[in-house]
């Protein structure tokens, strides 16, 4: 027996380019994935781990266009050889995405999709169901309508409509990316558990590896397509020199007094419904200050920004911002404020680049030689940068961005934190939403926590009124395994 029949996973010389790169996706890739492995896909953005998930589940070429040479086999079996449909009951995707993969209304009707198109019987799906939703904490939103979700948790909602499908290999793109602390330990606790209980074999790409080492992962890691380094996952004590995220040095500029008015919330209340998010909410956030909002899922942290920007009306209170203010925001799904065809539109939307502004701005984000690119076709990653650097264009005096640091490497994240401070500097108002405890610990000069009640304060304050009331997931100390 050959070691690729004994693989989960066999990749053997494989190439995909996508028709408007030049260079390929992934190049020559050989790797075998032993049954019950559990591999951290890991290494700086953009350099192949999502479409090696993406190929690994079948979705190129068929899905998305692609040249594609080499092989790639799954259970033994050839992916491009394959249907779909055998596929989907050995291999499942969670994508990094969450809006890419849920298709439709209901919580409950997502999760029995996949099962009830395997036609299995009504009780094995209802089954399948309630165990998902019950492993991945969302049995109590199993009747709500799935727009209404917050971002955390419609990832928890893909997660769970794919183990509903009981796949033996998992592909796992960015996984927690948009969950709050304790729901990120939560799944990789879970993912442990079934690693450790049914054998299930893991391929998970992530940037942080901390939360992943109780799975005692081998680490892979990919840089411009090509495998670079194997090896087992080690603490964190090289991951600056991968490229990887670490902790943060103290970003924070010294404080500064900016003229002009700021923007002040009075006795603000919001719900959805019912269920108020917040109420009788004051804070006020001064030119040259940076305030980073943090907690749990669906807690208000987005509906807060949208506020902010004056795309919700408050059920009560009011908000007073300066007459005239520009502002700039930076959606969480970047998908939802990318309008035109090329990333160099994109970046001109505003007003026209010289060129040598344009190839500086494009090399600074690490978009260099996709000027002619679609923006959609981006890595999520590169689609983040591509909508900072556009809200930015226009010197905004409040910037809000929600959840920008997602799928960034550490030299990407440096230079968002960079182009932060820059703003800052220059007086601008800045509105952080984040679940990277340890950056907002270091770049933010106010933090608001958003949970079973709103904290805000200095850092040090907020922090340590969170760790004294056991909501320690939620302070720097918390994720001291994440430290160089």
């Amino acid at each position: 027996m050959s070691s690729s029949d004994r693989a989960d996973i066999a990749l053997d010389w494989l190439t995909v380019r996508f028709p408007d790169r030049d260079r390929p996706a992934l190049e020559e890739v050989t790797e075998r994935i032993a049954p019950g492995e559990a591999v951290a896909l890991t290494g700086p953005s953009g350099c192949g781990k999502s479409t090696l998930c993406r190929t690994l589940a079948g979705f190129i070429p068929s899905l998305l266009h692609a040249r594609v040479s080499g092989e790639a086999r799954v259970a033994g079996r050839s992916v491009f050889e394959t249907e779909a449909s055998h596929l989907a009951t050995r291999v499942g995707l969670v994508q990094q995405d969450p809006d890419a993969q849920i298709c439709t209304m209901r919580v409950r009707q997502e999760v029995a999709f996949g099962p009830e198109n395997l036609c299995l019987p009504s009780a094995e799906v209802n089954r399948r169901v309630e165990a998902a939703l019950a492993t991945t904490g969302i049995a109590h939103l199993a009747d709500r309508d799935t727009p209404t979700l917050s971002g955390g948790e419609k990832q928890r909602l893909a997660i769970a409509a794919i183990l509903a499908m009981t796949p033996r290999i998992l592909l796992l793109d960015e996984p927690t990316a948009n969950l709050d602390p304790a729901g990120a330990k939560a799944i990789f606790d879970t993912l442990a558990e079934l690693h450790a209980r049914e054998e299930r074999t893991l391929v998970i790409a992530e940037h942080r590896l901390a939360p992943l080492l109780p799975l005692e992962p081998r680490l892979v890691v990919l840089d411009e397509g090509r495998v670079v380094a194997r090896r087992a996952a080690r603490r964190h004590e090289d991951l600056v020199a991968l490229g990887l995220r670490a902790a943060w040095p103290r970003q924070g500029l010294p404080p500064r007094t900016h003229p002009g008015e700021g923007v002040s919330m009075h006795a603000l209340a919001f719900s959805y419904g019912a269920a108020p998010l917040f109420e009788g909410l004051s804070l006020e956030i001064r030119p040259g200050q940076i305030l980073g909002i943090i907690g749990p899922n669906g807690g208000g942290k987005t509906t807060l920004l949208r506020l902010f920007a004056d795309l919700e009306t408050p059920n009560a209170g009011r908000i007073d911002r300066p007459n005239g203010l520009r502002v700039g925001m930076v959606f969480q799904h970047p998908h939802q404020q990318i309008f035109e065809r090329t990333v160099r539109q994109e970046l001109e939307i505003e007003g026209p680049l010289n060129a040598a502004d344009r190839a500086a701005l494009l090399t600074a984000a690490r978009l260099e030689g996709l000027e002619d690119a679609a923006p959609l076709s981006l890595s999520l990653g590169e689609q983040r940068r591509l909508t900072v650097a556009t809200a930015l264009r226009t010197n905004p005096g409040l910037l809000l961005l929600d959840e920008p640091f997602i799928g960034q490497d550490r030299r990407n994240a440096s230079w968002i934190i960079s182009r932060l401070l820059e703003a800052r500097a220059a007086g601008a108002m800045i509105v952080l939403v984040s679940h990277d405890i340890p950056l907002l610990s270091s770049l933010c000069d106010r933090l608001l926590y958003l949970g079973e009640e709103a904290i805000a304060g200095s850092p040090q304050d907020v922090f340590t009124h969170l760790a004294e009331s056991g909501r320690d997931a939620f302070t720097p100390g918390y994720w001291d395994g994440d430290r160089p």
